[in-house]
């Protein structure tokens, strides 16, 4: 049975079998999980199982679940070792953590501190005065050596890092070379994670037997002194801070010396490394302090690197899925006009992103009818796109010869409500052509009212039958009609066409669509789509797209 280990960032950790149900995480006391994280939500995240194992979803938080570091947007599945991070709590998924760190709070002191050297100070290339002066300095052998120490330890470190390695390895190998640069107890890796940003502990190094599987200590203030004041920071005596006074475990384990640096990639603080001697006597000296700093510097820039390296990769392939998504979506759409004796009919759509959740089809009822949808999916790119695949599997395969428009409108509905989150929703024309009557008769569902305009010039709104399909659940929707006579042209449009914007903020709306098809309006079909979509061109001219758009015409010739 897979168990869930959590770790609170103050407190002692626990375990929660995982018993092949859903369960809930977040702050609230009703909660599977309860968590008292003020950076959690109430209700923050759900863990369940999936066909191969276990996965975590994001329930809608304010502040967002992470795993391994990267923010999810949607179900991901889970692998031994994983790390969920909900405010400041973490949570690996059946595996426990040999060792648990915990930054303690308490009084700030610098009693202990020994040293405090800011980044700058120590990372500023030496000027050409500087060198001279250095060289007429009288020969120090102590010092020549420690120079030479740390150069050996730089280049050897340097060359290590060179050769690309995941992440995680990454991690792991630069506490190695650390580790074996600079002999201690502890070492430590911390790198900012979550939102709030907080330091998150990611490798531990115990040399000393002894402390094996004991919970780490770190100093608040220490971390704080380095990453607020850009500064290493070297302490001795860690038992003397008043802060530890009380806190036997400290007194026992006799800290004799410590350091911390932040991890500065030339740009922000990711991080920090601490290191701590208890059975090594020797103190770190103010060497050791620079040499740390140059190895995590070094460290800090080579994981940035990975980082976006490792974004580039899952960027490109996310851009292969999209592509490939994007293509499946366009095999969803009609691949060719309806060719209908008397009337003429066109349609198009333009995604804002490569998917999304606009959606036009022509389905064949029978030999004189032909149903023409046009709907508009809450929200943009993939999530609206997959609802928008969903409706249109439902409506294929509902529509046949017997069917009934209100209880088709009223079974769409319902699947819609049931099947996408609370706040999605789909605004939904259906008509019913009769392709020998020109009649229409149609559902909206709180989508666009389509505009017919008549051989005389004058404007007609197809209206609003009901509510958007998915906002609420058994509703009724009535079918109304309208015929198009000899010379009538009817535009179904979704508002990704008015209310696209130009320079001046200003909307195309609806007065434009008319003026376009007005303007236009003797033209065949196709002809007048292409030209509406060259009056919106002309008018957006300069700015980016910022919705899906899709345009049927039908047009009655005769």
């Amino acid at each position: 049975m897979p168990i869930l280990y959590v770790y609170p960032k103050k407190g002692e950790f626990f375990r929660f079998p995982l018993k092949k149900k859903k369960i809930s995480v977040g702050r609230s006391d009703d909660n599977d999980i309860s968590i008292p994280d003020p950076f959690s939500s109430g209700h923050h995240a759900l863990i369940y199982p999936s066909e191969t194992g276990y996965v975590v979803r994001d329930n809608n938080s304010k502040n967002g679940t992470f795993l391994n570091g990267n923010k999810i947007s949607s179900e991901t599945e889970l692998n031994k070792g994983d790390e969920i991070l909900i405010g400041s709590t973490r949570i690996i998924f059946n595996k426990e953590l040999s060792t648990n760190v915990e930054v303690t709070d308490g009084l700030s002191s610098s009693a202990n501190i020994n040293t405090i050297m800011h980044l700058e100070e120590i990372l500023k290339k030496p000027d050409i005065s500087t060198t001279i002066r250095a060289a007429a300095k009288p020969f120090d052998i102590e010092r020549i050596k420690s120079e030479h120490r740390s150069f050996s330890a730089i280049s050897e470190v340097s060359k290590a890092l060179i050769l690309h390695m995941p992440l995680n390895e990454l991690l792991e190998h630069i506490m190695d070379l650390i580790n074996e640069n600079l002999p201690m107890d502890r070492g430590i890796m911390m790198l900012k994670e979550g939102n709030p940003a907080q330091l998150i502990s990611k490798v531990v190094r115990i040399n000393n037997k002894k402390l094996l599987n004991k919970k780490i200590q770190v100093s608040q203030s220490i971390i704080n002194m380095a990453v607020n004041k850009h500064s290493a920071v070297l302490a001795s005596d860690v038992q003397a801070d008043p802060r530890f006074k009380a806190q036997e475990s400290i007194i026992k384990l006799n800290i004799h010396s410590a350091m911390c640096v932040p991890l500065w990639n030339n740009k922000e603080i990711i991080g920090i490394i601490y290191s701590d001697r208890i059975s090594i006597l020797e103190k770190f000296s103010d060497e050791d302090l620079r040499l740390l700093t140059l190895l995590s510097n070094l460290a800090a820039v080579k994981i940035e690197n990975a980082k976006l390296f490792e974004q580039s990769i899952e960027k490109e392939k996310m851009e292969k899925e999209l592509s490939l998504a994007s293509q499946i979506q366009k095999d969803f759409l009609p691949k060719e006009n309806p060719s209908c004796k008397n009337f003429k009919i066109a349609g198009n759509n333009i995604p804002c992103y490569q998917v999304g959740g606009d959606y036009y089809d022509f389905i064949s009822i029978d030999a004189s009818r032909l149903g023409i949808i046009v709907a508009d999916v809450s929200g943009k790119g993939v999530s609206a796109s997959l609802l928008m695949a969903s409706l249109r599997a439902a409506l294929h395969s509902d529509i046949h010869s017997q069917y009934k428009l209100e209880k088709m409108a009223a079974k769409l509905n319902d699947f819609v409500h049931r099947s996408s989150p609370i706040n999605s929703f789909i605004t939904f024309f259906f008509c019913e052509f009769d392709k020998k009557s020109g009649e229409l008769r149609y559902i909206n569902a709180g989508h666009n009212p389509p505009l017919i305009l008549d051989k005389k010039g004058k404007i007609h709104r197809l209206e609003s039958c009901g509510l958007c399909l998915g906002m609420f659940p058994s509703q009724v929707y009535e079918a109304k009609k309208v015929t198009l006579n000899a010379g009538d042209t009817a535009v179904i449009f979704t508002d990704g066409i008015t209310e696209s914007r130009n320079k001046e903020n200003k909307d195309f709306e609806e007065g434009g669509l008319i003026k376009a098809l007005r303007k236009h309006s003797k033209l065949s079909a196709q002809k007048l789509l292409e030209k509406i979509y060259e009056e919106l061109d002309s008018f957006t001219s300069g700015t980016d797209q910022m919705d899906d758009m899709t345009l049927v015409i039908l047009k009655r010739v005769s």
